[in-house]
């Protein structure tokens, strides 16, 4: 994964800023929710700090904080060019936000209750002909 120093600074900003206000390590989830980001780019971002030293990712029985480490190594990432993962996840995130609402559409608007009427009353009238059908007879005697 690329990160730019930019990124890098700003997610180290935000352990900063949250464990000011908590009092304590923060969560990637906390992180995420200061930043406005989702927590999954978030982890990744996290993830790619720790490997470079300037995070450290401690993980409890429960929850895993961030704590940072040595945050001069950030200096050393490249000024320009972004992720793209994070524009595929930011894509991710716009179709599942597209698929939510259309979700809710669908049952808020009735249709779904439309096209559950229509399923039953294809299927009553399928059970209808089945039972006007004259038997065949077993015997071959018509």
């Amino acid at each position: 994964m690329k990160m730019t120093r930019d990124e890098a600074h700003l997610l180290l900003a935000g352990i900063r800023v949250c464990a000011h206000r908590l009092e304590r390590s923060p969560t990637p989830a906390e992180i995420a929710d200061l930043l406005e980001l989702s927590e999954t780019e978030v982890r990744l971002q996290l993830s790619h700090l720790a490997g470079l030293g300037a995070v450290a990712l401690v993980d409890s029985a429960f929850e895993t904080h961030a704590e940072i480490k040595d945050h001069l190594t950030v200096e050393e990432l490249p000024t320009t060019g972004g992720p793209a993962l994070s524009a595929d996840l930011a894509d991710f995130d716009r179709r599942k936000q597209a698929e939510a609402e259309r979700m809710a559409n669908l049952f808020d608007s009735g249709e779904h209750a439309n096209e559950k009427r229509r399923r039953l009353d294809r299927m009553g009238d399928e059970l209808d002909d089945f039972r006007r059908r004259k038997p065949k007879n077993p015997f071959g005697d018509d």
